[in-house]
């Protein structure tokens, strides 16, 4: 059986991580990873919605009388502005038995167009998430962790944290320098 797909209020992206390869994962031993964090107006009345429904799945998944794990949902106010909740979503990379390693969500922009592989995203875009739920219970109480699936971009702030100028804006070409066109290879 397919697992349910949910999907988030529109929000704001923050150290979007859902592109590419999976990264190398925040806590030593743990498998790669997708992450971002999503940022949401705690206000907003589907948010407010939103979030009740997300208290219901955690029932759903692990009934009434449950311990809640202090990170049993990955949602709390943000410190910068307390009226933001950040909502952390993360999907492991597993090496399958044949040795190949599973995908990281679709990403598409806002008319459903495959995401272009070089165009990077910054903090700031506004997207939605379609996720998993994977339910876990440990000493410390039960929770569950959103697993990205799927996100559409609504609104792309371009990426430019970190990257470097162009080749032609810090060097000239030197006459008469070595050439890896010249080369008798």
């Amino acid at each position: 059986m397919a697992k349910e797909l949910l999907k988030t209020p529109p929000g704001e992206l923050r150290w979007c991580k859902l592109l590419g390869p999976a990264r190398s994962a925040y806590e030593q031993g743990k498998p790669d990873e997708w992450t971002t964090e999503f940022l949401l107006d705690g206000k907003d009345k589907n948010v407010i919605a939103w979030t009740e429904m997300m208290e219901q799945k955690f029932f759903e998944l692990h009934g009434t009388t449950a311990k809640k794990n202090t990170y049993w949902f990955n949602c709390n106010p943000d410190k910068e502005d307390p009226s933001k909740l950040v909502v952390k979503f993360k999907l492991p990379c597993f090496v399958r038995n044949d040795g190949s390693k599973s995908e990281g969500p679709t990403v598409m922009d806002s008319k459903r167009n495959p995401w272009p592989v070089g165009t990077e995203i910054g903090n700031g875009s506004k997207a939605i998430i379609a996720f998993t739920i994977y339910a876990w219970n440990n000493k410390a109480g039960a929770g569950m962790t959103l697993q990205p699936m799927k996100m559409q971009v609504v609104d792309l702030v371009e990426y430019s944290g970190g990257s470097l100028p162009k080749d032609e804006e810090v060097f000239e070409e030197i006459s008469g320098g070595y050439s890896v066109e010249e080369a008798p290879f």
